[in-house]
């Protein structure tokens, strides 16, 4: 677990195996703007994963907007979620979002999954 509110290469979801692994096994929460599966991990620290396509945001602008957002509440909120691997997938009710909206969802994701 970092004890910093860094975000390591630790902390992310990178090969296709492990996106599959997540995929495979994962509960899935469903959004308007988000599908976002979960599932626990074997390490000691929260990995997320993204996946932001064009159909979900046409514009690399918002999908750039969306992810970075993601990260940085995740890079906030990583002591809160133990052990899990987290990927969002987004909608394309989430490039109609805030910024504002944005951190207010993603922060009542954080919850609900670590309840």
């Amino acid at each position: 677990m970092p004890d910093s509110f860094s975000y390591p290469r630790s902390a992310r979801l990178l090969t296709p195996v492990d996106f599959k692994r997540v995929f495979k096994k994962a509960k899935k929460l469903n959004y308007r703007e988000f599908s976002v599966y979960i599932c626990h991990n074997d390490m000691d620290n929260p990995r997320l994963g993204l996946a932001i396509s064009k159909k979900a945001a046409k514009k690399a602008v918002t999908r750039n907007k969306i992810k970075r957002t993601i990260r940085e509440s995740f890079r906030l909120n990583q002591a809160r979620l133990q052990d899990w691997d987290v990927v969002f997938v987004a909608r394309p009710a989430a490039a109609q979002l805030s910024s504002e909206q944005l951190q207010q969802l993603i922060l009542k994701i954080w919850t609900r999954i670590e309840s």
